[in-house]
């Protein structure tokens, strides 16, 4: 399915706000409930994934929005886990309406080619919808070293 997003401007404004990941698979495989806390934050070229009311990770995000699945890349500047401070982390996104889809590789590796996963893949998907009701930004507390099990 082709995208209406023709430009980054119009792209990074459809996907500004806070919003709650509702699935998340690796590898193939289902990950755990979420959190009900948990919720991902774009605003701008940032992004801030928070858990329990605390930043766990932020940085910044490129687009590429000629290629479909549009193509996404994080950099992050705070992470609990250190691997991901390493470079820039690929991935691929699709968003139709309140309903935001991303795949993500590792840290410098090759970015997934769709939105799945598949056994023996490093990919995480990763499906998030809108929260209506965007509440002020969270606390630029960091968690401690350890204060998560989740595949961001």
């Amino acid at each position: 399915m082709p995208s209406t997003y023709k430009d980054v401007a119009s792209l990074r404004g459809a996907l500004q706000g806070r919003w709650k990941p509702v699935y998340q698979e690796m590898g193939g495989e289902m990950a755990p409930a979420t959190d009900p806390t948990h919720a991902v934050e774009l605003q701008g070229n940032e992004f801030k994934v928070i858990k329990g009311g605390k930043v766990a990770y932020e940085g910044r995000f490129n687009l590429t929005p000629q290629t479909f699945p549009h193509g996404i890349v994080l950099i992050y500047t705070t992470s609990i886990q250190p691997i991901f401070l390493g470079g820039p982390r690929p991935g691929v996104f699709q968003i139709e309406g309140d309903t935001l889809k991303w795949c993500f590789a590792g840290v410098g590796q090759a970015a997934p080619d769709g939105l799945n996963t598949y056994p023996g893949s490093v990919y995480v998907l990763t499906i998030l919808q809108r929260d209506p009701q965007t509440p002020e930004l969270a606390s630029r507390r960091v968690l401690p070293e350890g204060g998560g099990n989740d595949l961001w």
